[in-house]
């Protein structure tokens, strides 16, 4: 399949939650194994000649996102994947689900590693002339075209649809997306820190575009620190409010924090609001398995 092929400018539908009307753009929609921010960080591997990489390492959590993406290119361009992450639990390693379990049928080398760590300073020089190295959840210089393209379509949206002013929202791991997505958009963009709190969100901002002036805004909970990961019965309770109400699925990882600090906010706004729906419902296997336990506890 060519990347043409996958990478087509997805949807945008209209929603209402809480007594708001807001854009929803449907990036998970892009692509069954491609789908969501991945899809557009890992466009520009798409471009890449590839005749001479026989391998393609990376590393990060067991659910990743970005590793079935990665397994399901691999498998496309015949290339070995091998995905460091950190010991699995039992359970999990007994019976994968969600997102390790499509990885590991796509063909994936699992490298269990206690400290990992080690990759996060690596870059491609570190590594063989025949093997692509990709940085947890693609947080590389490589993402910004297919973010670009991105930029693109809500400016094309915003034309057709006589837009003058939007306010973009998504959520952030890296903060890859977000970041050239700003770079790009000349419309404001603003995201949620999640797998770090906000001074982790800027220096990932800062090392992938050094001008402050083309970042985006960060929300974050005021007094209240959340830990990347762990279950909170607020994460769940809107997430299903959002799947009654809206009639989409989102992610049970990122969206549940950024929309409930969106809902706080959607009242200030004076412009039209466009949410980011970045995929990643795959993990939801797994996430609901550990609420359900957690709510026998």
């Amino acid at each position: 399949m060519e990347f043409y092929d996958i990478f087509k400018s997805s949807p945008v539908q209209k929603i209402q939650f809480r007594g708001h009307e807001l854009f929803l753009k449907r990036d998970d929609l892009l692509h069954a194994d491609f789908g969501g921010n991945k899809a557009r960080k890992f466009f520009g591997f798409f471009l890449k000649d590839l005749s001479k990489y026989r391998k393609l390492v990376s590393y990060g959590g067991n659910q990743s996102n970005a590793m079935v993406s990665l397994a399901a290119f691999a498998r496309q361009h015949n290339l070995i994947f091998e995905y460091f992450t950190k010991p699995l639990p039992i359970f999990l390693k007994i019976n994968p689900v969600g997102n390790l379990s499509r990885a590991l049928h796509f063909g994936m080398q699992l490298i269990e590693n206690e400290d990992y760590t080690e990759f996060v300073s690596k870059t491609q020089d570190d590594f063989p002339i025949d093997t692509i190295f990709v940085k947890q959840g693609g947080a590389m210089p490589e993402a910004e075209v297919g973010v670009k393209l991105l930029a693109t379509e809500i400016h094309a949206f915003a034309v057709e649809n006589a837009l003058t002013e939007l306010a973009v929202v998504l959520p952030s791991g890296t903060g890859a997306t977000a970041v050239f997505l700003q770079k790009h958009l000349k419309f404001k963009v603003f995201t949620v820190p999640n797998v770090g709190d906000s001074e982790y969100l800027k220096k990932q901002f800062t090392e992938l575009v050094s001008n402050p002036d083309l970042h985006p805004q960060i929300w974050d909970f005021p007094n209240k620190k959340h830990q990347f990961g762990a279950l909170y019965p607020e994460y769940y309770e809107i997430w299903q409010e959002l799947l009654i109400d809206t009639k989409v699925e989102f992610e049970l990882l990122y969206d549940p924090k950024t929309w409930l600090i969106l809902s706080e906010k959607l009242a200030d706004f004076s412009c039209p609001v466009m949410y980011i729906h970045s995929g990643g419902i795959d993990g939801n296997i797994s996430m609901i398995k550990r609420y359900e336990r957690f709510a026998t506890l």
